[in-house]
């Protein structure tokens, strides 16, 4: 199997670049691994034609009485791959193998000799590799050795599933002989053992994050570090996943490795320690009950050293690697971070222009044209995004649209007439060496107006600042709809309008309702769409009925009462320039509070 892949290195904690640096570095090359398949595949696939040839018989003693079931069974039943090829941790540089051989019958030194012959045979034909075949019948084995420049030795382990079930018998059951040249039986055993590890191993194991890794690792540190070394094998296996199963999450390599150092400095190893119980043997087994005393006192002194030396960031030691110094982040290359520029700038520094798209003769035929040339054209035919230009716009008042016609113009204050309550201020400006002049109750109304006055002389259009039904008074209001309009515009040019009010500051609805009681407002019309609502509010005082409109009932209804004022009451509503929606508040300064006299100031004074 492949290397799993690596996170990228922002995401790994110095603990997993440790880990997966070292089993990168421990993993077999990908010649290894398919000089191991070969070998493999070859043997097993010669493994096969030999149980074939086993299983033939001479025509002389094909009868019927031989078609038993017995007698049909096949001498050799099947090979299982065990070992670190099944469980999947070789690492570079292990050139052992192991197959397992299952026979019908108890395994004897004439059928291992048959088998060896058949097998030197069948390699032979199934490949042109040389191979040697070697039996050992003292080792219930036979071995393969490669020839090529990566000698691989594979061991075919002989073994009957007979031999455990006679070890299993009750006492009182009558024993069959055994042949003289059966294999050893404890070798048998301990191929079928394996055979079991490697059931285990790929049901329990290979689904846990991070275990086989681990393990490799784990292997590394047992052929490097010798007072790891009778640790090896089944019992690490054991040990790996049983401490990063027994832990709450899944874990990432550097933490799962710490996780079985601090699980063996802990002391399960020692003496008297729970131990690791063998979960393929039926009895209650200790897996590591081969381990001495010294032994294991060794271990766990040993996983209290490592730990030490990941405390304090020398993983690598434990590792026997170099460190692995932090990947360096993709870095930008360091340009002079310049401010937006308002005018273009020349040089080097010039910011290249786009470049235009070519002028097509006939849009009409777009077959010749890319993706964003007609994406272009399409666009352009719908016209989606068309600027509007400044004349269009209704959100701008008169001194917005001169500026945008004319930048820089300077508006200057000629003169300021009339009594403090009610001052009448004159502006001017000048535009093509004319000067333009108009008053207003404020300097900013003012300005609004020679603003207007200057768009109309110059033919363009100036932006209403109030709605046209806003203000208007039906009947004989005329008087306070013109005051109405002066009102809006001043409001407008300050951004947020004020509240109708009459001369002496009051509501006009307020101030009506003191002269006549229980007047009844009716709506009387409402006109225009969703988005500019006109409602016209009707009154009757004293048998003559007044009308108001406003762009909300609340405003049309103020209207209304401004014109009944304004025609019953006019000394009460006073002239035009009583009525107005904004009124600008005085800033009060500290020295309106404490008061100035003759250059002395006087906290009690009140300026």
């Amino acid at each position: 199997d492949p290397p799993p892949p690596t996170h990228p290195s922002y995401t790994l904690t110095p603990y997993d670049r440790h880990l997966m640096a070292k089993h990168s570095s421990v993993y077999p090359t990908s010649e290894e691994l398919e000089a191991v398949q070969v070998i493999i595949s070859h043997v097993e696939c010669a493994l096969k034609a030999v149980s074939d040839t086993l299983d033939e018989k001479p025509a002389a003693e094909e009868t019927p009485e031989a078609e038993s079931p017995e007698a049909a069974e096949r001498v050799l039943r099947g090979v299982m791959r065990v070992g670190l090829v099944a469980k999947g941790l070789l690492l570079t540089g292990d050139l052992d193998l192991e197959l397992v051989l299952l026979c019908a019958h108890k395994p004897t030194g004439a059928l291992l000799g048959r088998v060896g012959e058949l097998l030197d045979q069948q390699l032979q034909v199934v490949t042109k590799d040389k191979y040697q075949v070697i039996q050992s019948p003292e080792q219930a084995s036979i071995v393969v050795k490669s020839t090529k420049t990566l000698v691989f030795t594979l061991t075919i382990h002989l073994t009957s599933p007979l031999i455990r079930t006679e070890q299993e018998a009750p006492p009182n059951t009558q024993t069959v002989v055994d042949p003289p040249d059966v294999l050893d039986r404890q070798k048998c055993l301990t191929a079928l053992a394996s055979l079991r590890h490697a059931k285990w191993f790929q049901a329990k194991v290979n689904d846990l994050k991070s275990a086989v890794i681990v393990i490799r690792v784990m292997r590394d540190l047992c052929k490097r570090v010798p007072a790891w070394a009778p640790l090896s094998g089944w019992p690490l296996e054991l040990l790996v996943e049983k401490s990063i199963r027994t832990y709450e999450r899944p874990m990432e390599v550097g933490e799962a490795f710490r996780r079985v150092l601090e699980c063996i400095a802990s002391g399960i190893l020692l003496e008297g320690g729970p131990g690791i119980k063998d979960p393929c043997e039926r009895e209650s087994t200790d897996a590591i009950g081969h381990l001495e005393p010294q032994q294991r006192e060794e271990l766990t002194a040993s996983a209290q050293h490592a730990l030490r030396l990941s405390a304090f960031r020398q993983l690598h030691k434990v590792l026997g690697m170099d460190i692995v110094p932090v990947r360096p982040q993709r870095s930008v290359p360091n340009e002079p971070m310049l401010a937006p520029a308002q005018i273009e700038l020349s040089g080097p520094l010039k910011t290249p222009v786009k470049r235009a798209f070519p002028e097509m003769e006939n849009p009409a035929d777009d077959r010749q044209l890319n993706s964003k040339q007609r994406k272009f054209l399409k666009f352009q035919k719908h016209n989606r995004f068309d600027r509007k230009s400044f004349s269009d716009d209704l959100c701008m008042n008169a001194v917005m649209r001169l500026n945008q016609y004319k930048p820089g113009l300077d508006y200057r204050l000629v003169s300021q007439v009339g009594p403090v309550h009610e001052p009448v201020f004159t502006m001017a400006v000048d535009l093509n060496s004319t000067t333009y002049e108009a008053t207003g109750p404020s300097k900013r109304v003012a300005k609004l107006n020679v603003a207007t006055k200057v768009l109309q002389e110059l033919g363009l259009p100036t932006g209403s600042e109030t709605k046209p039904s806003e203000g208007l008074v039906e009947g004989e209001g005329s008087k306070a709809a013109g005051s109405a309009s002066i009102a809006s515009a001043a409001g407008s040019e300050d951004g947020v309008a004020g509240p109708i009010l009459t001369k002496h500051g009051k509501n006009p609805v307020m101030e009506l309702n003191e002269k006549r009681r229980s007047l009844k407002y009716e709506l009387s019309a409402e006109t225009g769409g969703s988005h500019e609502k006109c409602f016209i509010m009707e009154v009757e005082v004293d048998g003559q009925k007044f009308k108001g409109r406003g762009s909300n009932k609340k405003e049309a209804k103020s209207y209304a009462a401004l014109a009944a004022l304004e025609k019953l009451f006019p000394d009460s509503a006073g002239g035009a320039s009583a009525f107005s929606k904004d009124f600008p508040k005085k800033k009060v300064t500290y020295t309106d509070m404490v008061g100035y006299k003759d250059g002395v100031l006087y906290p009690d004074l009140v300026g």
